[in-house]
């Protein structure tokens, strides 16, 4: 059946007269060979070349009207096996191109493959729990097998994870040229920060840094300040970032611009922290 198949499908000559059979089956026994002409895009002549053909090969007799044919058993034999071929590309096509989905997770209890476990969703990251956890809000179906801390994928999603949108505060701060550092309010940023109680810190340019050391924290983001600041607030984070006054509006412009290419809603605020 395999080699049938390969024939079949890359034969220009065997597909044809497959098409030509398959019409004449759907329009036995009045069917023209110049509608079947119409209806492949050949030639008239050589739609009589192939209906010889297949006549010769017992697949296709004539009967005594005109325009008057009909497919012999042989012949719908043929078409079946033809058909059949080509459902089984088909199938095998559909099988390659058959992509699962893993949605990755991490584990917080032993898993095994196949287990369905329950799922929650922490900082932007997703956590299975037991079946049984009444916080839970999905579950799913697990790949592979997991230890507590190991990551695995997960199918067959039920239910919704739902995730708070995050905020970003931007202090603005002194350039070098008016001060950097010692022109910062140090005791203000302290008390932005106390009050964002922020989940991720950014920081820009070395004003910033001088700055952050100063109230005792380490950067988690330190490039791509925009885009990481505006990912982590989708995925539910709050992010307090530090950034001298004269790329302030920069960042604002790329915030503005990735909520309007991604239809997001991120929300930003702006303090100065200049003494």
């Amino acid at each position: 059946m395999v080699k049938q198949q390969k024939l079949l499908l890359k034969d220009k000559g065997e597909f044809t007269k497959f098409q030509i059979l398959l019409e004449i089956m759907r329009h036995q026994p009045h069917i023209k060979q110049k509608d079947i002409s119409e209806k492949l895009g050949i030639t008239i002549q050589a739609i009589s070349k192939y209906f010889k053909k297949l006549n010769k090969e017992g697949l296709l007799e004539s009967g005594s009207e005109r325009a008057d044919y009909r497919l012999t058993p042989k012949g719908i034999t043929k078409l079946q096996e033809d058909i059949q071929n080509i459902e089984a590309y088909v199938r095998e096509i559909k099988q390659d191109l058959k992509i699962e989905h893993a949605w990755p997770a991490i584990a917080t209890q032993p898993v095994k493959a196949g287990e369905q476990v329950s799922l929650i969703m922490k900082e932007g990251i997703m956590y299975t729990t037991p079946i049984n956890n009444t916080q839970a809000q999905a579950k799913g179906i697990a790949l592979t097998n997991a230890q507590p801390g190991e990551d695995l994928g997960l199918k067959d999603l039920q239910g919704k994870l739902y995730v708070n949108q995050g905020k970003i505060l931007i202090v603005k701060l002194p350039s070098i040229r008016k001060g950097g550092s010692h022109a910062t309010d140090i005791a203000k940023v302290q008390t932005y920060y106390n009050e964002f109680k922020p989940d991720r810190i950014g920081v820009m340019g070395a004003v910033g840094r001088a700055v952050l050391n100063k109230i005792g924290h380490k950067a988690d983001i330190e490039f791509g300040i925009s885009r990481s600041a505006a990912i982590a607030a989708s995925r539910g984070l709050n992010v307090f970032v530090l950034v001298v006054g004269r790329m302030v509006n920069r960042m604002i412009q790329e915030i503005d611009q990735i909520n309007m290419k991604t239809g997001g809603n991120i929300i930003y605020e702006v303090k100065n922290a200049q003494l």
